[in-house]
């Protein structure tokens, strides 16, 4: 009975196949390696050209946005009849003014008036009456008035333009 546990136990020699050998560690060492090299050098170059993108988006913003510029003064020009673009005869009626930061500006806008009042007439007859009724169609013509004032004109100190009166018919 002293040999029953010895009995139990599997031998070495038995039916158990024999312990194969652990694979030779040089024929398979150099994967890991590269397989991480490959995933490094991907992950590399995509931070090297999204990267760019994210910082340009930080950055740009910042860069973009100028201080506000406070209105102290403005410049009536006074109401213009347009006719507007379309099939039909419609026609809008705009009064408006000019903002400037500084009292001393407000005499070379009335100076322009003449140029600014033809701008105005040019940029309200090249649209068309729906364009015009939306608040985001008004908006353009504001920002579009404003560049083309600075640009054509080079009234530089001109920071904002006011619509008093609206009508389209």
């Amino acid at each position: 009975m002293a040999d029953a546990p010895a009995a139990l136990a599997p031998s070495a020699d038995a039916a158990s196949p024999p312990a194969e050998a652990a694979p030779a560690p040089a024929r398979r060492s150099w994967l890991k390696p590269v397989v991480a090299l490959v995933v490094l050098a991907t992950l590399g170059a995509g931070g090297w050209f999204i990267a760019p993108r994210f910082l340009r988006r930080t950055t740009a913003p910042a860069e973009a946005k100028p201080a506000p510029v406070v209105v102290k003064a403005t410049v009536p020009l006074g109401a213009v009849v347009v006719n507007v673009l379309g099939q039909t005869r419609r026609y809008v009626r705009v009064s408006l003014s000019l903002g400037v930061p500084n009292v001393k500006d407000v005499k070379e806008v009335e100076e322009s008036k003449a140029q600014l009042l033809d701008l105005v007439i040019a940029v309200l007859a090249s649209r068309e009456a729906e364009a015009l009724a939306s608040e985001d169609g008004r908006e353009k013509v504001k920002a579009e008035l404003l560049e083309r004032i600075h640009h054509e004109l080079k009234l530089e100190h001109v920071a904002r333009v006011y619509f008093t009166e609206f009508v389209i018919q």
